[in-house]
């Protein structure tokens, strides 16, 4: 989960929405030292309604269980 967004933020949104992201789009926003992520992998990004992206995964699935394990209802974007 990002670091600047609470949990509880999570657990009070209705709806959540999983879209796909690129290892580089997330390169780009923490840099060459973070996680062990390629620039072709694709990672699976969860945001609130308003935009505010609140976890990146590196599985859909894993995505779509935390977003119902903090009370959300996660609905595919593309």
């Amino acid at each position: 989960m990002d670091e600047t967004q609470s949990s509880s933020e999570i657990e009070t949104a209705r709806l959540v929405y999983v879209r796909p992201v690129s290892g580089a789009e997330i390169l780009d926003q923490i840099g060459e030292d973070g996680p062990d992520i390629e620039p072709g992998d694709t990672l699976y990004a969860v945001h609130l309604e308003d935009g505010t992206r609140m976890a990146v995964f590196s599985e859909r699935r894993a995505a779509f269980s935390a977003a119902r394990q903090h009370g959300a209802e996660p609905v595919s974007v593309h």
